[in-house]
C-alpha cells in the first residue's frame, strides 16, 4: 500500500473535489469532515486496508498526517 492509497481513500469517503489538498486535511477543517464524514473514513480505511480499529485510533485519526500513523501501528506500509 501506498500514501496514494490513503489519499484515495480519503477522497472516496469524504467525496473530495478535484484539488483538495488532502495531505493537509484536519477534521472539521472541511466541511465534508463532520462526524458522519468521520466515520465513512474509518469505515473506507478499515475496508481498504483490511484492518478493524480500535476506538482510540478511530479517535486518533483527525489529520491525513495521523492516519498515516496510526495504519503503520496495524502494520500497514505507508
Amino acid at each position: 500500500m501506498s500514501r496514494e492509497d490513503v489519499r484515495q481513500a480519503f477522497i472516496a469517503a469524504l467525496d473530495l473535489p478535484p484539488g483538495t489538498d488532502v495531505e493537509a486535511l484536519e477534521i472539521g477543517k472541511h466541511r465534508e469532515w463532520d462526524s458522519i464524514g468521520h466515520m465513512a473514513l474509518v469505515a473506507e480505511l478499515e475496508d481498504r486496508f483490511s484492518i478493524e480499529l480500535e476506538t482510540d485510533d478511530l479517535v486518533a485519526i483527525n489529520s491525513f498526517a495521523e492516519s498515516i500513523e496510526v495504519l503503520r501501528r496495524y502494520g500497514v506500509e505507508v
